[in-house]
């Protein structure tokens, strides 16, 4: 329809948000473009509190800050592109429902996030922040009940996509079934949770090694959440690797190198763990393994725009490629900064521009589109932008 072009038309505009002018008014300083933004960067003390939840102005965080007047918002230019160039693909967001009939919670979230995580929610602020596409993860709140999930994909064909979660827990036959089944209701990847496999051979064991063929079979690309540390799961995930190397491997969340891993640790309240740093980068040796930058609050010891993982992207892109990158917001911690509130905590369209502050050489404007959407695009099966 006329409103639904148009709708799609407005979106893709907004989706140039790796491209677009900035509006930033502090006293007498106005800085009317990304790349003016990213050339004075270094004053993000003063520049970042614009783009926080107005709650946070008050916090300890950012104190001195909040006697300033100061405004920011985007604006919308237009930008001859086209949609698939202005692609932003979120690759890694949950969504769960309210806990009501008849789709009640296995584990209950925080209470911050009990009703701001549904489908309808996300969509909504997915829209706002010009988003073309996001491939939503199976959350824990649902376990092994996709009912919700495939709900949420039903009802946005396209824009949606869905990564199950893998049952370990069946026999090799029953789980290598229903894998199969959920790749019959749509699902375009599957996500393994190392805990869930069972012991002593975790990912490693007979079910995980059918269920990574299987996915490999069926071209579902596996997502490895090694949620306390990677150092732990290399053994298994070098062992899958090997035993059915034309399967995708997705590592989540840049390895968690950062542990605990809980999110908005600020400086020595968690701590970098550099030997799993240097095993993710040594996983680039194998061409099927791919790296999702996201969930940039889990990782960062400093407070948004998170200046102190630039480091760490570049070593990535100068590794693996930004072909083998991709961004994720892990909405809707993202919105808490944490698995609890914290002074990491963003809007969601903040975090889709989070990216626009940061400066390098090696993150041009070619290798911003793959990280934002080229790479989920190529890897999820997502085409133009679909009206939601």
């Amino acid at each position: 329809s006329k409103a639904a072009s148009e709708r799609a038309s407005e979106r893709a505009v907004r989706a140039a948000s790796i491209g677009r002018a900035y509006v930033v008014s502090v006293a007498s300083l106005r800085i009317t473009s990304s790349a003016s933004m990213r050339a004075v960067v270094g004053q993000r003390s003063k520049l970042w509190p614009l783009l926080l939840p107005s709650a946070l102005l008050h916090s300890s965080a950012v104190s001195g800050l909040n006697t300033c007047n100061f405004q920011a918002k985007s604006a919308r230019t237009s930008i001859s592109m086209s949609k698939q160039e202005v692609q932003v693909i979120d690759s890694h967001l949950h969504v769960w429902s309210d806990g009501q009939t008849p789709f009640p919670w296995t584990v209950e979230p925080p209470d911050e996030l009990r009703t701001t995580a549904t489908t309808d929610a996300y969509v909504k602020s997915a829209m706002a922040a010009g988003i073309t596409g996001a491939l939503v993860v199976q959350p824990a709140n649902h376990k092994f009940d996709h009912s919700y999930v495939s709900a949420a994909l039903n009802a946005h064909p396209g824009f949606l996509k869905g990564m199950c979660l893998a049952n370990p827990t069946l026999s090799v036959e029953q789980a290598v079934a229903d894998l199969q089944h959920l790749h019959s209701q749509g699902y375009c990847a599957v996500r393994f949770n190392p805990y869930l496999f069972p012991r002593p051979d975790g990912m490693d064991s007979d079910v995980g090694r059918a269920l990574y063929a299987k996915a490999g079979e069926l071209g579902m690309p596996v997502g490895v959440m090694a949620f306390s540390g990677l150092p732990a799961q290399m053994p298994a995930i070098c062992a899958l690797l090997k035993h059915a190397p034309q399967t995708t491997l997705i590592i989540d969340h840049m390895g968690f190198f950062r542990q605990p891993a809980t999110g908005g640790l600020i400086a020595d309240a968690a701590e970098n763990d550099e030997g799993a740093w240097k095993m993710l980068l040594e996983l680039a040796e194998y061409p099927q393994v791919f790296i999702k930058v996201s969930a940039l609050f889990r990782l960062s010891s400093e407070l948004p725009p998170h200046l102190d993982l630039q480091p760490r992207l570049k070593q990535l892109l100068q590794t693996y490629g930004a072909n083998r990158l991709m961004w994720g917001s892990d909405f809707p911690f993202s919105t808490l900064g944490g698995n609890t509130p914290t002074s990491c905590g963003m809007e969601y369209a903040q975090t889709v521009e989070l990216l626009g502050f940061w400066s390098m050489q090696e993150l041009d404007p070619t290798a911003l589109k793959q990280l934002m959407g080229g790479t989920a695009a190529k890897i999820f099966g997502f085409v133009e932008p679909v009206d939601a």
